[in-house]
């Protein structure tokens, strides 16, 4: 689980901005919204970004999520961008190194990365974790500017041999992580294991308003029974009226309209040609079952609205939270959904999940509104007169208990609000 993340000079982040999981010492709801990961340390299982278009909220994710990806791709070669782009708007900070702090647990076992890095490579690296109450490193990276070569140092108590340190030490690229180096090298096992497996099976991809969650959940839906029934339950209790998937498979036939389409599509060659070789290829037809006091009937994936698809999609995502310990960012959660729907979602994922976490950006206010929501969960942006994005908490502002925040942050006394103009526009719509 996450307890803190830091993100310095990134996109619209100028100075360091600072997420905590850390819960209060508010016993609201304690039970559902944190987990104590060890003695003492509760951790938030839940966090929610306010913040008017275009102040920096999807940003935050966008860190976390470039953060995730650097960690566990390694470039092709040392002539590729890093993908690190800094704040534009101050141009000191254009060559200055983008710094990226997360610490977390594995279990009861805390661990704190830090990286600091350009576009062009990596400058600083380090990973640590607490075997006791005392730090003890895994391995520390920088970079030698005679020689443009990245320098490994292991902490004694890693189990590898001087053997795979210098293989992990010379596949480590100047513009990739050290992580993603020994995911490469055939080294004995040791606590890189669980840190490249947190990475890479804990802490999910970033979740878009465009991204296609249909597509996800249907192929999680068609490999496990459990998963399908799962789904149905929660779009039953949602009241979609749902009682039934049906996944059948289809061949089709290429036409010359379906074979231009092919030819520009984003996949492999190897796919492209093989399909334009045999002239067929295979899909899945997914259609739904609605019962009506008429009759009932098969719906397919184009008749359903897309309030409907986006909680078809978010079922299969409540269940791999559910059924997994993971860390998700979602961005515009309430996308096509109804307010009730979103709390009912969020609810559900409180009572239900065990060691998973969800951070997501909305603008659906209504929920500061809700009684279920504790207030060391909710945060706000806001851009300044620099450019740069503001990262701050509802805790913050030390409201008193009988002060609603719904009405607080309406009437503009938490910030992160449009500053909006006159409506009326002078000299347009008049004849000429």
């Amino acid at each position: 689980m996450i307890f803190e993340f830091r993100v310095k000079n990134y996109l619209s982040f100028r100075e360091e901005q600072v997420l905590s999981f850390e819960a209060s010492n508010s016993s609201n709801f304690a039970s559902q919204y944190f987990v104590e990961v060890k003695e003492g340390v509760h951790i938030l299982k839940l966090g929610l970004i306010y913040g008017a278009n275009a102040a920096g909220k999807s940003n935050l994710l966008q860190a976390l999520d470039f953060l995730h990806r650097f960690v566990l791709k390694q470039r092709q070669d040392k002539s590729q961008s890093t993908g690190c782009v800094p704040f534009q708007f101050d141009p000191s900070y254009l060559d200055m190194a983008s710094e990226f702090y997360l610490c977390f647990y594995i279990k009861e076992t805390k661990f704190i990365y830090t990286l600091r890095l350009k576009q062009t490579h990596v400058l600083y690296e380090k990973l640590i974790y607490y075997p006791s109450n005392q730090p003890a490193l895994v391995y520390e990276r920088t970079f030698d500017d005679k020689t443009e070569k990245s320098v490994v140092k292991f902490g004694s108590r890693i189990a590898l041999d001087r053997s795979d340190k210098t293989l992990i030490s010379g596949l480590t690229i100047a513009n990739s992580s050290v992580i993603s180096s020994f995911a490469k090298a055939n080294v004995q096992k040791s606590i890189f294991n669980d840190v490249y497996e947190w990475f890479s099976n804990n802490f999910m991809r970033m979740i878009l308003p465009t991204t296609d969650l249909f597509a996800w959940t249907s192929s999680r839906i068609e490999k496990d029974e459990f998963c399908k029934n799962f789904v149905l339950d929660v779009l039953a209790k949602a009241d979609f009226n749902i009682s039934a998937i049906d996944i059948e498979e289809k061949e089709i036939s290429v036409n010359k309209q379906i074979e231009n389409f092919i030819s520009v599509m984003d996949t492999s060659d190897d796919l492209k040609n093989e399909i334009l070789k045999n002239k067929k290829f295979k899909t899945k037809d997914i259609t739904f079952l609605h019962k009506t006091k008429l009759s009932q009937a098969y719906l397919s994936k184009n008749l359903e609205s897309n309030g409907t698809l986006r909680f078809y999609g978010l079922s299969g995502i409540l269940n791999k939270l559910l059924t997994s310990s993971c860390f998700l960012a979602i961005d515009e959660i309430e996308n096509s959904l109804h307010h009730d729907l979103v709390a009912h979602f969020l609810k559900t994922f409180l009572l239900n999940s065990q060691n998973s976490q969800l951070l997501f950006t909305t603008h659906d206010t209504n929920l500061l509104n809700e009684d279920f929501l504790r207030r060391d969960v909710v945060w706000f942006v806001e851009k300044n007169d620099l450019g740069e994005s503001v990262l701050f908490s509802l805790l913050d502002f030390k409201l008193h208990k009988n002060l609603s925040p719904f009405n607080a942050y309406k009437i503009g006394k938490l910030g992160a609000k449009p500053n909006l103009g006159d409506i009326v526009l002078t000299g347009y719509g008049e004849e000429k």
